[in-house]
Parts: structure tokens; sequence; C-alpha cells
């Protein structure tokens, strides 16, 4: 009988009391699990933290871009005819606009050339020569070469040359690469077997357009060298006199959008925030409280981002001087509201000062680490003096939270350490029990067999 099996039958001491025994001295390790899940949950909790900290840098960073505030938005009477875009440069205002004509390629169709497939070798050698208009490019054929070969050299150079070949039903198609009056003309001993004899280019031509009665006239169907800013795509060609009326305006819509995002985050981060650091209700069993409930440097970035978002600032706008101007306000609760109409307005009558409040700059004097004095360009407004506070937690080399991120890897790391050696404690004491109460049913085995003995001696002699 092995000795796990002696144990219990004696003493009535078996593994179930053993497990019980351990259970209880278990109970004393728990301490260490609830730390270690006490420091994950604010380990993830921070990184949550981090990632709207993120969120709100990003739309920050939205708030410092030219293009949020000066972006162009047009509108077209049909766009069957023109498209129009307009970058943040474009003049406000509005174009009466006339497609006469597209510009087209100087194109050259071959004659069908006899042959089965334009694989198949042309049996003769030569010399093809395009002019271009500017120059005369010669390509070398050998009878070994098809019409595929022909029209694959022809292209690998297209980009330099400017001549591009194609080929269908067995004819043979050059064309100019860019659109216009440009001149295609071939020559040389192989036009023949090329198809090429008696062809005679079909001629490009200028686009034709006018913009409020000045007539334009350019080698693409798009362009953008006729209003700064302004770049048009001609489609079609209008009838007669009908024209299109192109509407450029400030894109309002783009900052206002941009301002609610910032607002909206800004609420999303305090929200979590109050959760993470809650008391919960006292009063109540079982109070649940936040999870970085007294934590000072998540109260502090409240506080700080509260105050940033509440007074005024110290910039080069003249007009707006506070969130409170542009249409934010932020009640007792410190959730943010957004009057979108509010910042419509003062976007209409001061876009500049509008831009300048969030993101301007200065040429200031400083002295540098050798005591020399040098001129900076130093940044300002509202957008970046709230990007270098949210950037003191979420940098990813001297941050606050990757500071913390590392704390509490560390400290998992001890708890962990702590687990395992109380683990093997455990461990090392079931084992002593094992042993102990095991010899106790041995050492009762034992006995009951000598006092069998005995009694059988005892016996034995009462019957002698």
């Amino acid at each position: 009988m092995s000795a796990m099996n002696i144990m219990g039958t004696y003493s009535g001491i078996d593994m179930a009391t053993v497990e019980q025994l351990i259970q209880a001295e278990s109970a004393r390790g728990v301490r260490f699990t609830q730390q270690k899940q006490k420091y994950q949950q604010e380990q993830t909790a921070w990184k949550d933290v981090n990632g709207r900290l993120d969120n709100l840098y990003n739309r920050l960073e939205e708030m410092t871009k030219s293009e949020t505030f000066n972006s162009k938005v047009v509108n077209n009477d049909n766009d069957e005819f023109i498209s129009v875009t307009a970058k943040e440069n474009a003049a406000v205002g509005e174009y009466r606009v006339q497609v006469n004509q597209l510009a087209t390629a100087t194109r050259l169709t071959g004659n069908k050339v006899d042959i089965a497939s334009i694989e198949d070798s042309l049996n003769t050698s030569g010399t093809l020569t395009i002019n271009n208009g500017n120059e005369n490019i010669s390509f070398n054929v050998t009878s070994e070469q098809s019409l595929k070969d022909i029209r694959d050299i022809i292209n690998k150079s297209s980009e330099d040359n400017k001549i591009k070949a194609n080929i269908v039903d067995n004819r043979l198609i050059l064309s100019q690469t860019e659109l216009g009056d440009k001149s295609l003309i071939v020559s040389g001993d192989i036009l023949d077997s090329l198809g090429l004899t008696g062809t005679t280019a079909v001629q490009g031509q200028q686009a034709i357009f006018e913009i409020d009665g000045l007539r334009i006239e350019r080698d693409s169907n798009t362009i953008d060298d006729a209003i700064e800013g302004v770049a048009f795509t001609l489609k079609n060609v209008h009838d007669g006199p009908q024209s299109d009326t192109i509407t450029i305006s400030e894109d309002i819509e783009k900052a206002a959008d941009a301002m609610k995002n910032l607002v909206d985050q800004y609420n999303s981060l305090n929200s979590f925030i109050k959760q993470q650091t809650s008391v919960g209700d006292p009063s109540i069993e079982n109070n649940q409280t936040g999870i970085l409930l007294g934590d000072s440097a998540l109260t502090r970035l409240q506080s700080n981002l509260r105050g940033l978002f509440t007074r005024n600032m110290d910039t080069s706008s003249q007009s707006v001087k506070g969130l409170q101007d542009l249409g934010v306000e932020i009640d007792r609760y410190g959730v943010a509201t957004f009057d979108r109409t509010e910042f419509t307005k003062t976007m209409k009558n001061n876009p500049e000062d509008v831009s300048a409040f969030f993101h301007s700059s200065e040429r200031v004097t400083e002295t540098n680490q050798a005591g020399e004095q040098e001129t900076v360009t130093k940044v300002t407004g509202f957008a970046n003096v709230t990007r270098s506070l949210v950037n003191e937690y979420i940098s990813s080399t001297t941050g606050i939270i990757k500071t913390k991120s590392d704390t509490y890897d560390r400290l998992i790391k001890d708890v962990n350490q702590r687990i395992e050696t109380f683990n093997t404690r455990i461990e090392t004491k079931r084992q002593q029990y094992i042993k102990q109460f095991t010899a106790l049913d041995t050492a009762m085995m034992q006995a009951e067999s000598q006092l069998q003995f005995m009694m059988g001696q005892l016996g034995g002699t009462e019957n002698g």
C-alpha cells in the first residue's frame, strides 16, 4: 500500500483534510493576487487616459493647421462641363466659365499590316524616324522583330520622346503624350512594312475656355495657372452661349467641425477622468470607487485642462481671447458645450483672429546654453499651449504615463515573484502535511498490528 493510499486509513485525515488546511494557508496569499489585479487595473486605466489624450492632441493639431481655417468650398452650377477645386490661398469670388474647345493629342493611325499575329516577324529591316515637333527620334528595326516589338521599343522611350504607340486591329497607332497642336511626322525606309506609308496625323488642338469673358488657351484640359489657388478640369464643350457659374467661398463648416470635434474629445476625456477618480457612494454597502481615485497626477491633469479651456490666452488675436468667444462654455460639472452659430459668426467676421487664437508665432530673443543672445521663433496660441500640456503626459520617452506604466510593470513583476514564492511555499507545506499524516497512519497501523500480535500471544497462553 503506497503512502498516499495509507493516509487517512487509520487516522481519518485524508487528502480532503489536507486541502482544507492548504486552503486556509492560501487565504493569506490572496492579498498578492488582489494587489496584482489592482496594479493591472490602474495600468489599463492609464492606457485609456493615454489613448484619449492622444486623440485630444490630434484634435488640437487640427486647430494649428492653416487649411482648417482657410479652406475654400466650391459651388458649381453643373459639373458636367467643368470641375473646379480651390486651395486655401484661392480668392473668394464668383466666376462665369465657358468651355469652347477641349485639348486633344495629335494622333497618327497606320494602315492595316498583313500579318496573322502582332507577334509574327515582319521579315524586314530598316529605320523608322518620328519627328515630335522638336526633334527626330530614330528606331532601328531588324527582320526578326514583330509589330509588338516595335510598339514596345517606341513606348520604352515615350517618357523622354513624348510619343506613345498602340496596336489596334494590326494597325500601329502613334500619338503625342502631351495635348495641344503638336507635330507628328514619320519617315524611314520601312514605312510600307509598318503600314505608315501615306498616313497623315490628325492634328491635336489646345483647350480654349473663357473666364468672365477672358479667352484662355492651354495645352491641357487641367488648368491651374489661370486663377491663383484654383484648378479647372475641362470635361465637355458648352453649347453656344451656355456657361457655368463657379462660386468660391470660405469653408467655415470645416473649422466648425474641427472645433466641435475638439470639444467632444475634451468631454470624453473629462468624463473618463471623473469616472476613474469617483468616490462612488460611501453610504452604500460594497461601494465602488474609481480605479485611479486619489491619483494626484490625474486630478492635476483634469484641473490644468479645465483651466486652459476656461481662461483667456495671451495671443496675437484681437477679438478672440478665450474659447468662450468661440461659443464654448464649461458648466460647474466640467461639461463643455459648443454653440456652432456663435462660432460661425465669429469666423465670418474675424477668420484671421480665430486662426491666430489657436496658433500663431513670434520672433523672440532668448539666451542659449552658451550664454549668447539669439532670435528664435516661438509658437503661441491655445492649441500649442494645450498640446504642450498633453505631451507632458503622452510623450513616449519622458511622458508621465510612460513613467507610470514602467513603474506598474516593475510592481507587477515584483508581485508575480511574491506569488511564485508563496505558491512554492504552499506546495512544500502540502507535501509536509502528506508526509506527516501518512507517518501518523503508518504508526497507527503498526500499533494496531502490534496490539493484534500481543492479543494473539495472550490468547495462545490462556489456551495452553
